[in-house]
This record gives C-alpha cells, sequence and structure tokens, in this order.
C-alpha cells in the first residue's frame, strides 16, 4: 500500500497537482486562529472545549486552544471555531 501512495505522491508532483486533490489527503486552513477548515476527514476522535483531535487519511490533526467548538460537519470538510492556540499533526 505504501508504493501505491509514493506512486501517486510523485505522479502528483511531476503533474503540478495538489497532492490532497489526487490521493484524498487531509487538508487543513486555519484563518486569522479563529477558524479552521479540515478537508478530507475521517471523524472527530476528540470534542472539548480545549481541544479537537480529528482523524485524517494519514493520522490525526490535534487542534488545542480556548472556546474550541464545532461549527459545520458534512462527509467530507470539518469547520472548527475558537481561540487556535496550536495544531499538531500526528
Amino acid at each position: 500500500m505504501k508504493k501505491i501512495g509514493a506512486l501517486a505522491s510523485g505522479l502528483a508532483e511531476r503533474l503540478s497537482l495538489p497532492e490532497d486533490a489526487l490521493l484524498g489527503a487531509a487538508k487543513l486552513s486555519v484563518t486569522a486562529g479563529r477558524r479552521a477548515l479540515v478537508e478530507n476527514h475521517r471523524g472527530i476522535l476528540e470534542y472539548g472545549p480545549e481541544r479537537i483531535v480529528v482523524a485524517v487519511p494519514r493520522g490525526k490533526i490535534s487542534l488545542s486552544g480556548s472556546g474550541m467548538q464545532l461549527l459545520a460537519m458534512n462527509g467530507g470538510e470539518l469547520l472548527i471555531g475558537g481561540d487556535v492556540k496550536s495544531v499538531e499533526w500526528e
């Protein structure tokens, strides 16, 4: 399975395509430390006012701060609001 991922990643690079578009990899956008949009998520693993952990295809993303809350969620995107202080990819 790792060989397929490496091949697809190499193809994305050669074609100058974003890896998330070709492989369904996670994409995280944080706006002004107040909102975070996670694309291609696999669900919420932990939820609280100081920490939200989201499953993504290659691990998990942990967002920490204060007043953290889920603003919107659908099958592919997750919008989180609050005062985002740190982000960890695990």
